[in-house]
């Protein structure tokens, strides 16, 4: 595990959506990553700790995961496992220039912080996996077919998540142990900006810093050093697309040196920090 990276994955601009259908083992989990279009994961496969965001959770067979733009997850980490799923993406900025003014009604799809999980009733699962069969089976998913399908799939899943979205508070499967996690997680993300150290946790959760450590690898599978790394260039990315200098986003999250953020930004994301921010700024 210790080769998982964070990544950011870019979508094209022009296509409105994509869709797969996988159900096989997987050759190596895919580790923290984001993406610039929305997500929604139809898993069904029962996953035991998905991360979305700053929570780490249970997720049953069944689900439907609504991933916003730019939100960290990670969904599966066995390797060799098999894995059931449908992973339909939406371009957002496609329907900010379609629906204009009336894209607000699909703010949820780019609201990173606030994912959705939707539990997907007996008799609904029949014509969700029926409308992603359809999408799957159109070969040119800019065609009149292909928009009509899109439409008519949109339409039924945001009709699920406007219902979802009246209950305010959402009840989350976490387990007391996740739980302490998603604490450890919340503490780590108020402090990014320090050079905090396992010790410095340990201390403020009263744990044992080998336990602590155990504890966390055991639901994030990767260690807290390696986490809070991702976490730093996580947030730099959002720096950077909102506008901040490089040089601003080293100083914020407390970086040394430019030398030693440039190799650490490079290193998750594949290019520098102003390529980055020239790139995809918002």
């Amino acid at each position: 595990m210790s080769n998982i990276e964070f990544s950011t994955s870019m979508y094209p601009v022009a296509p409105p959506f994509d869709i797969v259908y996988k159900h096989e083992a997987t050759d190596h989990p895919v580790g923290p990553h984001s993406h610039n279009a929305a997500e929604l994961y139809y898993t069904l496969t029962d996953l035991p700790d998905v991360l979305l965001n700053d929570k780490v959770l249970e997720v049953k067979a069944g689900t439907l995961l609504v991933i916003p733009t730019f939100c960290t997850h990670q969904l599966y980490h066995e390797a060799g496992k098999v894995y059931e799923r449908y992973i339909f993406s939406i371009n957002t900025q496609w329907l900010d220039s379609v629906f204009c003014e009336g894209a607000a009604d699909f703010s949820y799809l780019a609201d990173s912080p606030n994912p959705i999980l939707i539990n997907i009733s007996q008799n609904m699962r029949k014509e969700i996996k029926e409308s992603f069969d359809k999408l799957i089976s159109i070969k040119e998913n800019t065609s009149i077919e292909a928009m009509s399908a899109f439409m008519d799939t949109l339409a039924l899943i945001h009709g699920m998540t406007r219902k979802m979205n009246l209950k305010k508070n959402q009840e989350l499967p976490i387990s007391p142990s996740q739980r302490k996690v998603n604490d450890i997680i919340s503490f780590l993300k108020n402090h990014l900006n320090e050079n905090i150290s396992i010790p410095d946790v340990s201390a403020h959760f009263y744990l044992n810093p080998d336990y602590l450590a155990r504890l966390f690898k055991s639901h994030m599978h990767i260690s807290i050093g390696k986490y809070i790394a991702l976490q730093k260039i996580s947030a730099a990315e959002e720096m950077l697309r909102n506008g901040s200098t490089v040089s601003e986003v080293q100083e914020a999250l407390g970086y040394s040196s430019y030398a030693y953020f440039f190799k650490n930004f490079q290193k998750i994301t594949g290019m520098s920090p102003s390529r980055y921010r020239s790139q995809f700024r918002l």
